[in-house]
């Protein structure tokens, strides 16, 4: 206990009122407010900001949050509506708008951040990067209102794929960014790259071969590996997947119907890896299973009757599981002139009924990202890792 005194004895030097509480009872309590309401009480007095800041503070609220329900991050995805973020809280219906303008970044790189589209996250941190070049890739935390750039590749090839993954390899402690990559030299092959966060440049990755020419989905980080779905029905093994403490690529078996009108989305839904089958009205979950090594199987969980006919103009993806008893999904519709209209849903299977999320000032039309508010400043990424109060990913 007197080394925890000591590590916050001196946040409370010039605040009369924290005195009532011993002040790590003070920090545990302020850990566990809404991340909003720890913003506002930054500006309190200058202990309050300096416990905020202080590393046992940081950690602490860590802890807590693995604990929370997922937040959502959404960004617009027309080019011309892309300077904000929005943190959505499903439970309370609102969203907070975070001006990418305001985000502090060190750098003499002549480019604006509203320029860049969140291509990953990871804890309480977002990857962000253009679609059509390499450089430059940024680490952002968008509650503390700071960022970091990579170490840029110095390429100058026109990009027509650029996807980007972000995990914790919690054998190091250090967090590490996997892109893809296609050149308008090479649409049809892949190239694959790693850094891992402090280090000053970027390597190249070997995948298996026969699927370098493949398509996919954004990655999903789960158990200290990233997951592809491969969108092609002949593959046997169709989850591609990257182990980030051995930085070795592996393939997990997966039998798939070959039927035209069938898709498959990875998600982590509750505390496991799961492969979601869209087929007409129907959503069938399969979760995976083993290790690496005994090998790795999808077993059949749940199959639900959604009561709509889904189409390429009206269709869903499943964000995240709510309860045992309901999912949420990000619905889209698309106009006779294509434009796009999305929404948030709950769905309850066992009463066959949707929710509809009336949450204002969204964008019309974006993207949604997994996030869990820290303040852990992306500049202590670059430096001495092992020290980094870090959130453990499922």
């Amino acid at each position: 206990m007197k080394s925890k005194r000591r590590r916050v004895n001196n946040y409370n030097d010039d605040a009369q009122g924290e005195a009532i509480l011993p002040p790590e009872m003070f920090c545990e309590v302020l850990a566990r407010l809404p991340v909003e309401s720890i913003l506002r009480f930054r500006s309190v007095c200058k202990s309050w900001c300096r416990m905020i800041q202080s590393p046992y503070f940081i950690s602490l609220q860590l802890g807590v949050t693995k604990n929370k329900p997922c937040r959502f991050i959404v960004q617009s995805q027309r080019e011309v509506d892309m300077s904000s973020l929005y943190l959505v809280d499903i439970e309370d219906l609102k969203a907070r708008e975070i001006q990418l303008e305001k985000i502090k970044c060190r750098t003499r790189l002549k480019f604006k951040l509203p320029a860049l589209g969140v291509r990953c996250f990871c804890d309480g941190f977002l990857c962000m990067a253009s679609e059509k070049r390499l450089d430059p890739v940024c680490i952002c935390n968008p509650i503390t209102k700071e960022s970091v750039i990579l170490p840029l590749s110095r390429s100058k090839a026109h990009l027509v794929r650029h996807k980007l993954a972000f995990g914790f390899d919690q054998s190091s402690g250090k967090y590490k960014v996997i892109r893809d990559y296609r050149t308008s030299s090479n649409k049809h092959l892949s190239k694959f790259q790693i850094i891992t966060l402090g280090e000053s440049s970027w390597r190249q990755l070997n995948p298996p071969q026969n699927l370098c020419t493949s398509d996919w989905d954004a990655a999903v980080f789960w158990n200290g590996s990233l997951h592809w779905i491969i969108d092609d029905k002949t593959i046997d093994e169709p989850i591609l997947a990257f182990d980030l403490s051995s930085e070795t690529f592996y393939t997990i078996p997966f039998h798939r119907l070959c039927l035209s009108h069938e898709c498959y989305e990875l998600q982590v839904l509750g505390a496991s890896l799961t492969i979601v089958e869209h087929n007409g009205h129907m959503i069938k979950i399969w979760e995976v299973a083993g290790n690496k090594v005994k090998g790795f199987s999808a077993n059949f969980r749940e199959e639900h009757d959604t009561y709509v006919c889904w189409n390429k103009y009206f269709f869903y993806k499943t964000i995240s599981q709510l309860s045992h008893k309901s999912f949420m999904l990000q619905v889209c519709i698309t106009d006779n002139k294509n434009v796009k209209k999305d929404w948030f849903t709950r769905f309850v299977p066992e009463k066959a009924q949707y929710f509809h999320q009336d949450i204002h000032g969204l964008p019309e039309h974006f993207n949604t990202a997994h996030f869990k508010p820290s303040f852990v400043s992306p500049n202590a990424l670059l430096s001495v890792q092992s020290q980094l109060p870090v959130l453990k990913s499922s």
